[in-house]
């Protein structure tokens, strides 16, 4: 049975999947996020968030932990609104674990 052998040495790679790592970790680093103003959460959306948070102190998606941020029923990326229609109250896990999904 002949030693098996390796093109590359362990951890190495080759040329061309070593470019398309390095392009990718670049386009990381370049990448800057929007202000959170400049992405929607204004003071309506403080003052809304607020009002929800007194009125239900519990997350209304898990039920057993407190609410500590207001969920978008329907992102601000899809069109949602701040408005208190559109929000709900949801504990820092859930409203993360949600991503960018309608409710």
């Amino acid at each position: 049975m002949w030693p098996l052998q390796r093109l590359y040495p362990l951890g190495s790679r080759c040329e061309p999947c070593t470019s398309v790592g390095a392009k990718r970790r670049q386009q990381k680093r370049n990448h800057t996020r929007a202000s959170a103003w400049a992405r929607g959460y204004n003071t309506q959306y403080l003052k809304t968030r607020d009002a929800i948070l007194a009125a239900r102190p519990l997350c209304s998606i898990c039920n057993s932990r407190p609410a500590t941020t207001a969920d978008h029923i329907i992102p601000l990326s899809l069109g949602g609104s701040n408005e208190s229609s559109n929000l709900r109250p949801a504990c820092g896990p859930c409203n993360s674990s949600r991503g960018n999904r309608t409710a």
